[in-house]
């Protein structure tokens, strides 16, 4: 895999991940504030993933080139041309990691981090 196509695929994963997190975060407001359940919330949910989603891969099927360009001289600006990528995606993933930890599945790393190294 060469590093234009890792670095699409980098691009797709955390734009999936962040969409995601998105949908997460709208859903959970929604369940807020509509305390229905049942066909409607299904529907609403339904919406709200095409509402998100589309959009999403459409951006990132457009500016892909101009991302990747983007990202593989920032990357070499702050390490060398392999260590520059893969950190750039490492810093992305850990971050997204963290997001999901605690939106999705109520899991406080960063406190979970502070209790370990004491």
């Amino acid at each position: 895999m060469n590093k234009r196509q890792l670095t699409k695929f980098a691009i797709y994963a955390i734009a999936v991940l962040s969409a995601t997190l998105i949908n997460e975060f709208v859903i959970k407001y929604v369940k807020k504030h509509i305390h229905e359940q049942g066909y409607l919330m299904v529907l609403i949910d339904m919406v709200i993933v095409i509402l998100i989603f589309a959009p999403a891969f459409a951006f990132v099927s457009k500016y892909t080139k101009k991302i990747s360009s983007a990202y593989l001289k920032t990357s070499k600006k702050v390490a060398s041309n392999k260590n520059g990528n893969l950190l750039g995606f490492s810093v992305a993933i850990i971050i997204l990691f963290i997001l999901f930890a605690y939106l999705r599945h109520h899991i406080n790393v960063v406190s979970d981090i502070k209790t370990f190294m004491q």
